[in-house]
């Protein structure tokens, strides 16, 4: 009995440890790419586990994207924050994947697997709102500057 103790105690402590060095670990944007007027593709090699955290890393690191890539005053703005998952892909071995090209890029592998992490909409007149693909959330940040959750209309039908 005193075995299995020790062991639980050591998988809650490895499983925290490793948590914690995931979520501590600073996301690299790999890549960014503008179109100057109102859309932002950033290629990072990981975003944190947790919607909150996901979108902690996204407003603390809001102004400096805005201030390193502008895009138009008062037209709504999105943001497509992309794994970099396998890598740069060349679209010609991966045809058949959803892929999100970058022709600027001078190398044969300019594409990724459009796996969006985090997708965020900036409206001058309405609340910012924030999409987690893998979980098909929505999250709107208040005027007061809390994030809450927007249930979808098919779950209030339920």
């Amino acid at each position: 009995m005193k075995k299995k103790i020790s062991m639980l105690i050591l998988y809650l402590f490895l499983s925290g440890a490793i948590y914690n060095l995931w979520t501590l670990r600073p996301v690299k944007i790999l890549y960014v790419n503008s179109d100057g007027y109102g859309t932002i593709n950033l290629v990072v090699d990981h975003l944190p586990w947790t919607d909150r955290d996901k979108i902690d890393w996204y407003l603390a690191h809001r102004e400096s994207i805005n201030t390193q890539y502008p895009l138009l005053p008062e037209v709504w703005h999105r943001y497509y924050i992309t794994g970099i998952g396998d890598g740069f892909t060349n679209y010609e071995s991966s045809p058949h994947e959803d892929l999100r090209c970058f022709p600027d890029i001078s190398n044969e592998k300019y594409c990724v697997i459009k796996d969006h992490l985090l997708v965020v909409d900036e409206d001058v007149n309405e609340k910012t709102r924030f999409y987690v693909s893998d979980a098909e959330v929505e999250y709107q940040l208040t005027p007061e500057g809390h994030i809450e959750f927007v249930p979808h209309p098919e779950s209030l039908m339920e």
